[in-house]
């Protein structure tokens, strides 16, 4: 495996994203994924999605011997961009997921253990936040290379 790190983003978010996007019976409105996701964490496996779904077509593209060098090049810095900012998100929303659930299971214990694990969720939450804040530019700069190619 050339990137086992993006192998692990994209199985991560297709074996534990929840059903964020918004299909209506009985007509074609499907929205966003990203738009539709109600919580940090599926917000955050919508963006890891896509990014996956976009590197994927980026490869093509780049695979393409008809792809000018110098967009070749332009793809290549956009995902050079995205792609730690996508490792960052995936680890804040494991981080994130492990809080919630320690949080969870302190429900039963005293009052300093509660404590503990709703400041550990705090800080995964806003870390978490600020993972997809920050992602959202660069995956949405490399998918703009890729829709301008794609047509």
């Amino acid at each position: 495996m050339r990137h086992p790190l993006r192998v692990l983003a994209l199985a991560c978010a297709l074996t534990l994203t929840p059903s964020c996007a918004s299909l209506q019976l009985g007509s074609t409105t499907i929205e966003n994924p990203l738009a539709a996701a109600q919580t940090m964490d599926q917000r955050a496996y919508a963006l890891l999605h896509a990014y996956a779904a976009i590197v994927e077509e980026a490869t093509d593209i780049v695979a393409d011997p008809a792809t000018p060098q110098a967009f070749k090049r332009a793809l290549g810095q956009a995902e050079r961009v995205a792609t730690p900012a996508a490792e960052t998100l995936q680890i804040a929303v494991s981080a994130y997921i492990r809080a919630r659930s320690d949080f969870d299971a302190a429900s039963g214990a005293n009052q300093s253990v509660i404590q503990r694990a709703a400041t550990a969720l705090s800080v995964a939450a806003h870390r978490l936040n600020e993972a997809v804040a920050g992602a959202q530019a660069p995956i949405a700069e490399l998918e703009g290379l890729v829709r301008a190619r794609r047509g």
